[in-house]
This record gives C-alpha cells, sequence and structure tokens, in this order.
C-alpha cells in the first residue's frame, strides 16, 4: 500500500514538474524605428519652382563664390534633422554644383521618392508607337534663362539631383576636345557619377549642358545608348580616349552655328557625311547637330 503511494506519489510529482517546464512565449521582435520620409514643407525649402534650388539655398550662387560657414552649417543642420544628404561642391574658388540626395525608406519608399520626382518634373518615356507609357529615370532640365542646369537620378526609393551653372556651347567644345587620347582612367575618378558605363568601351559623360533640347525632343528611351540629351558619349580604346560624340539642340541661328566651327578648326570639307575638318591628331564631322570628335 506504501509502494503504490509512493509511486502515485512520485507520479503526480512529475507531472507537476512537465507542467511547470511548459516553453515561455518570446518577446516581441523589437524593430528599429524608420526614419521618417521628407515632409513636403521639407521638399519646398530644397526644391523651388521648375526643379530649381529652393529657398534653402537663397544665399548661394552658382558660379558664385563659396558658401560662407554660416551657410554650410545652416545648410548641414536641415540636411541632419530632415535625413538627406547636401553637398556643396567648391571648385576653383567658386560654387560648382549643389547635390541632394534622399532615400525614402519603409516598404513603400519608392512611392516617396516618385512624387518628389514629379516635383522635379520627371518626364514621361514611350519605347515605341502604341507602348504604356512609364516614367524616366534619368533626365535634366535648365532654366528660362539657361544658367543653371539640373540633373535628376532615380533609383527605386532613392533620388539624386545635381544643380550647375549651365555651360556654353564654347565651354562644351572646349570639354570634348580636351577629352580626346586622355587615360579613361583616370577621366572616370575625376567625373565620378557623372561616368556611366553604356557597354564595353563605351560611356556616357554627363555635361551641363541642353544637347537635345530636353528628353522627349531625341527618343524618349531609357536605354542609356540612346540618351544624347544627358551627356557626350565617349569611346575608350587601350584605355584612352578615342572618339567623342554629342548632339546639339536645334539652333536659331545655323549661321552662328557654322561660324563658330570655322572660327574652332578652320574651313571644312562639305560632303554628303556633313561638314568635316583633318588636323594632324583629330577628324572632326559636324552631320547637322550631331558632332563627333575622333583621334587620328
Amino acid at each position: 500500500m506504501l509502494c503504490a503511494m509512493a509511486v502515485g506519489t512520485g507520479l503526480v510529482l512529475f507531472a507537476g514538474t512537465r507542467r511547470d517546464a511548459a516553453p515561455a512565449v518570446p518577446a516581441p521582435e523589437q524593430r528599429p524605428p524608420e526614419e521618417p520620409w521628407l515632409a513636403p514643407e521639407a521638399a519646398a525649402q530644397v526644391i523651388g519652382a521648375g526643379g530649381l534650388p529652393g529657398p534653402l539655398f537663397s544665399d548661394l550662387m552658382l558660379g558664385g563664390p563659396p558658401p560662407s560657414p554660416e551657410v554650410r552649417a545652416r545648410i548641414q543642420a536641415f540636411a541632419r534633422a530632415n535625413h538627406v544628404d547636401i553637398h556643396l561642391d567648391v571648385a576653383d574658388r567658386g560654387l560648382a554644383a549643389i547635390r541632394f540626395d534622399v532615400t525614402f525608406g519603409g516598404c513603400c519608399g519608392y512611392e516617396g521618392a516618385d512624387v518628389l520626382a514629379m516635383r522635379l518634373g520627371r518626364p514621361r518615356t514611350q519605347e515605341c508607337c502604341g507602348c504604356e507609357k512609364g516614367w524616366a529615370d534619368d533626365w535634366t532640365t535648365a532654366s528660362e534663362d539657361g544658367s543653371v542646369h539640373m540633373s535628376a537620378r532615380v533609383r527605386v526609393n532613392h533620388v539624386s539631383v545635381r544643380w550647375e551653372r549651365e555651360a556654353t556651347l564654347p565651354d562644351l567644345l572646349d570639354s570634348a576636345e580636351a577629352l580626346l587620347d586622355r587615360d579613361a582612367a583616370t577621366v572616370a575618378k575625376q567625373a565620378g557619377d557623372r561616368w556611366i558605363r553604356i557597354e564595353p568601351h563605351r560611356y556616357l559623360l554627363e555635361f551641363p549642358y541642353q544637347f537635345v533640347g530636353g528628353y522627349l525632343s531625341f527618343s524618349g528611351s531609357e536605354r542609356l545608348e540612346d540618351r544624347y540629351d544627358l551627356g557626350m558619349q565617349v569611346t575608350v580604346d587601350q584605355g584612352r580616349i578615342s572618339e567623342v560624340t554629342f548632339v546639339l539642340h536645334p539652333v536659331d541661328d545655323p549661321d552662328a552655328l557654322h561660324a563658330l566651327l570655322r572660327s574652332r578648326w578652320g574651313g571644312p570639307r562639305v560632303g554628303e557625311d556633313g561638314w568635316t575638318w583633318r588636323t594632324p591628331d583629330r577628324i572632326v564631322v559636324a552631320d547637322t547637330n550631331r558632332i563627333t570628335i575622333q583621334k587620328r
């Protein structure tokens, strides 16, 4: 009888132990809080009418003197408070560019990027006749007076903007000629994110000039090999730049353009392919508004 009671007591104790050892409920996962999106009021401070620099940059002038320490501090305080990146590029003792970057977090950050891109004048694209239109991921605009050039880029939930002083046509020609026969790796390092690989031995070099008068006026294609509105197309041979091609927007005074080209390279040979200049180290071909400079 005592033996039976002992066994029974052992079973009761064992059962009680099993009940007390039930698995604990895991604590809920603590996710880090998401950074707030750029508020519309803050976006209006960064981006003004027509995609130009907004009131935040009212003390700055592209191509003008470098920003003062006080202005830099004010702009960086705004950037920290609104979780964005703002860089003021200074070159040759002047303000060369204003750069702005923002990433919209969370599950639907692409929506915030799309809304901000619309504020920047993001154009529509259509790959073919009858195809559904989409949105351009890379585009440029310029102020009405031609003084400010804007380059914008959208990558899913990230938006990048660069404002610069608009270059003149002589500036463009000088820069294109200076590229010829240069070491491509050196140019790429200096250009940074302006140097974009299109295909082996071919690159797009973004440049602050309104080449073909805007995105839709050329092809409406998002393929970089078709994007002559963004910059110069550069060909590399054995590590050195062998060819530079760009397409100018239609000019109001073709005679003035021809006079500018003649003043630079002299009298051309006129043929079916357009105007051709040959010098000891290069060949220049101008076919309507397309200009190609080749190394000989």
